[in-house]
């Protein structure tokens, strides 16, 4: 076991206050969607519930693994303390690696969040397609995603000789650990030849080409419906005849701006970074340290645009806190006839 170092403690503090303020945000997040939404809320009460288990789930198998997400020379590497227990060497590979697996589900959720927004928004009755067997099938997509980006991280990123030639000395030497007692995955993307030419590893780049295929038909998704519903969202806001449609409206603007940046912020911008800055040549120490607090950090800031922009959430904190509110807020309940227009508009 190396010695503790002033990171070390930092990563420990970071992780574990993450996953304690990520059960109780996801948590309360819950209970106000299932006791304090729109009645006729729909299968949307569904979708935000399964996006909150998840956030929990990620963050138990962030802080059960606290893992150490670094830059190894021409490639990365991610790395977990623990080693030799009951699941063998290639299942903490595969533990380690259904991190990893955890970006590719968070790319999907976020999409179908916006998927889902935008049928709401258009109003020609698209939300059918999000209740019964349908809405089974959109919240396995997420899952399916998730599988996949693990399976091709244990094929082709599980611990090798060129790994471990490569990342062996700098571990060591930067963060003083040793990589035969851990267990870790990494890709190294350029290779030395017999004469010390660097030369592409072809097998790495095969496999980091797989996964940003993924991420970018994720990421084309997500950009595309955010900005229909943006669009859309625009239009709306003076569309409205009711006080509550003109304020609902603006929630949900404001709502998309928040959850479509704290994503942007906290995982794809460093992780991407930190995957690609290697491939062009670009060796940035610190980089793998930010995306290790930042990915821990994620979940936890997740449930907050949603808790503290929409009115009915907000409001039911407010009184629970005993704070003061404007009085003449505009609740769902407030105005029946036009919250029964508008989600008979969107279904």
């Amino acid at each position: 076991m190396k010695q503790e170092t002033a990171f070390d403690a930092m990563k420990s503090s970071v992780q574990t206050i993450a996953f304690i303020f990520s059960c109780f945000s996801n948590l309360i997040l819950i209970f106000l969607i299932c006791t304090k939404s729109p009645k006729r809320l729909g299968s949307y009460k569904y979708l935000m519930v399964y996006f909150c288990v998840f956030a929990i789930c990620f963050s138990v198998l962030d802080i059960i693994l606290q893992p150490y997400i670094l830059s190894a020379g021409p490639g990365f590497i991610v790395i977990t303390e623990i080693k030799n227990t009951f699941l063998g060497s290639f299942g903490e590979t595969c533990l380690l690696s259904s991190l990893c697996g955890c970006f590719g589900c968070i790319l999907a959720t976020i999409a179908i969040h916006f998927i889902f927004r935008y049928f709401a928004l258009e109003r020609k009755g698209k939300l059918r397609y999000f209740q019964g067997q349908y809405l089974i099938g959109w919240l396995s997509i997420p899952g399916i995603v998730g599988a996949v980006w693990t399976i091709v991280t244990v094929y082709f990123c599980a611990p090798n000789d060129i790994t471990m030639e490569y990342s062996r000395q700098l571990m060591k030497d930067h963060y003083q650990i040793d990589l035969n007692n851990v267990t870790y995955i990494g890709s190294i993307y350029f290779i030395k030849d017999g004469k010390g030419n660097s030369m592409p590893n072809e097998f790495a780049l095969l496999g980091m080409a797989i996964l940003f295929s993924i991420m970018g038909v994720s990421l084309s998704i997500l950009a595309f419906f955010a900005t229909k519903c943006y669009n859309r969202i625009k239009t709306l806001i003076y569309e409205g005849e009711s006080s509550f449609t003109r304020n609902l409206q603006k929630q949900l603007y404001k709502a998309l701006v928040a959850q479509a940046s704290i994503p942007m912020l906290f995982i794809f911008m460093p992780v991407g970074l930190y995957l690609t800055l290697p491939l062009v040549g670009i060796q940035l120490e610190v980089s793998g340290e930010i995306v290790t607090f930042v990915y821990a950090l994620y979940p936890a800031l997740d449930p907050l645009p949603i808790i503290f922009i929409i009115d009915n959430y907000r409001y039911a904190i407010f009184d629970f806190l005993g704070c003061c509110h404007p009085t003449n807020r505009v609740n769902a309940e407030d105005e029946p006839t036009s919250v029964s227009r508008h989600i008979s508009n969107c279904n």
